[in-house]
């Protein structure tokens, strides 16, 4: 009986010591590395360490929401495009892509609407609480509404850190 609660344990713990863990430095885990008000004002992490994440090539996703009277939404996008200007901001575009109905009474969304279907949603986010969103009909190539916004924004990384030389750099 001994021996084997012994093998036992011994076989959870060998288990337990390859699950990873999420803990700073894993780089198996999403972590927030910088958050900003509205204002662009930092609530949370750095600017910095952002940006040692994106020159070390490290995955990025963006956070954001708003909550209204009735109705609250939470947006997570990849960035499609990232830069840095001037060695201290943050600029991304997400993916565009084609518009859909939401049925706020059911909360589920579709393209029940024809028209959705021909409308692209394009938009720009800054580490300065920028977000610039426009609609754009593709197939007649008009642009429907521009709606600039400021939001509170939550910058995800999965990666490290390593690197810290402007990607300009030739050495």
């Amino acid at each position: 009986m001994g021996k084997r609660l012994v093998f036992f344990g011994l076989l959870v713990f060998n288990i337990a010591c390859q699950i990873p863990q999420n803990e700073p430095g894993n780089e198996a885990y999403w972590k927030v590395v910088y958050k900003n008000d509205k204002q662009g004002n930092r609530l949370q992490g750095s600017k910095k360490e952002l940006i040692k994440y994106i020159r070390n090539g490290a995955d990025i996703k963006i956070g954001w929401g708003s909550q209204g009277k009735t109705r609250s939404v939470e947006h997570l996008s990849n960035p499609s495009w990232i830069a840095v200007l001037n060695e201290s901001e943050v600029v991304v575009h997400l993916q565009p892509h084609y518009t859909a109905t939401t049925d706020w009474d059911k909360l589920t969304s579709n393209f029940s609407d024809t028209l959705n279907i021909n409308v692209e949603w394009r938009v720009v986010i800054t580490t300065k609480g920028e977000f610039d969103a426009v609609w754009y009909n593709k197939h007649k190539g008009t642009l429907i509404r521009r709606v600039p916004q400021k939001h509170t924004m939550t910058w995800f990384v999965k990666g490290t850190a390593d690197l810290n030389r402007p990607l300009f750099l030739n050495e």
